[in-house]
């Protein structure tokens, strides 16, 4: 099922970001932690700060500045974010590339595992807003595309 060095790198997760809790499943099995027993509080906005959109399980969502023509594409899992393709050694994808509906942009690394992140639309690499082997959160935004 799980081992220690998987175990670790959920803790580094947990050392390295606002994350309090964590379930993971695989074909092994299914894990469950919680940071110090209980989850994380929700943080509240500030008072003068407009609420944040409900955002939907698709993995994405259109980004704020411009709904029509700018799409935010959004982490389906929790673990560290890289682009490089470890076949090639190249970046899947860099600033202003073209991508198909369907292509592997990145990966998410979960226990080990590389998890495909998939680009839900068709457009433009307008911005990168992970930076290479930084930890993700589920729904954290990873990139904006231009449709």
């Amino acid at each position: 099922m799980f081992n220690v060095k998987d175990m670790k790198e959920i803790q580094d997760i947990f050392k390295t970001s606002d994350v309090g809790e964590i379930e993971i499943e695989t074909p092994e099995g299914r894990l469950r932690m919680v940071m110090g027993g209980k989850p994380a509080p929700v943080k509240a906005a500030p008072a003068a700060a407009p609420a944040a959109p409900a955002q939907d399980n698709t993995g994405g969502a259109p980004a704020k500045d411009s709904p029509d023509s700018v799409y935010e594409l959004r982490s389906k899992w929790v673990g560290f974010f890289t682009r490089l393709n470890t076949k090639t050694g190249e970046y899947y994808i860099k600033l202003r590339d073209t991508v198909k509906k369907g292509d592997i942009v990145a990966h998410v690394r979960v226990l080990g595992i590389m998890q495909d992140v998939i680009a839900d639309v068709e457009g433009k690499v307008k911005e990168i807003l992970i930076e290479e082997g930084q930890p993700i959160e589920y729904g954290q935004p990873i990139m904006r595309f231009e449709k």
